[in-house]
């Protein structure tokens, strides 16, 4: 079956489990552990910052960071139980839906990613540092 990009953003967003922008800040208020991984490219980066509790794995490299038996994997993405909001630019926030899906299929079993990406986070009243 081949597939259009919009129905590719359809099928990735419908198997992830999101999260506003707003919720989100509070439970990285409220969790100390809870982490956001930011899968926006480089540019987008350093155009807006990331949040602060956020850690950059641009385009496919979340999969590389989280395998634990890569030679790329982050401290950060290897313990499966750990709160974990995903990222992207904005909506339809098809990027943050597909690296959630890719933590969640990599046995991550407290996923969601941000609705509204970024820009929502920062409309909600999220700070920002430089990558």
């Amino acid at each position: 079956m081949v597939l259009t990009f919009a129905q590719m953003e359809t099928q990735e967003i419908s198997k992830a489990n999101p999260i506003s922008a707003t919720d989100a800040l509070a439970v990285l208020i409220e969790d100390p552990n809870a982490l956001v991984v930011d899968v926006r490219d480089s540019a987008e980066m350093a155009a807006t910052g990331i949040s602060p509790r956020a850690i950059p794995a641009p385009g496919r490299a979340v999969a590389w960071m989280a395998d634990l038996e890569s030679e790329y994997r982050s401290q950060e993405l290897q313990d499966r139980g750990r709160r974990i909001f995903t990222t992207c630019g904005g909506a339809p926030s098809y990027r943050g839906a597909a690296a959630a899906n890719v933590l969640t299929a990599m046995g991550f079993q407290n996923v969601q990613f941000i609705d509204g990406g970024m820009a929502a986070l920062i409309a909600a009243g999220s700070s920002t540092k430089q990558p």
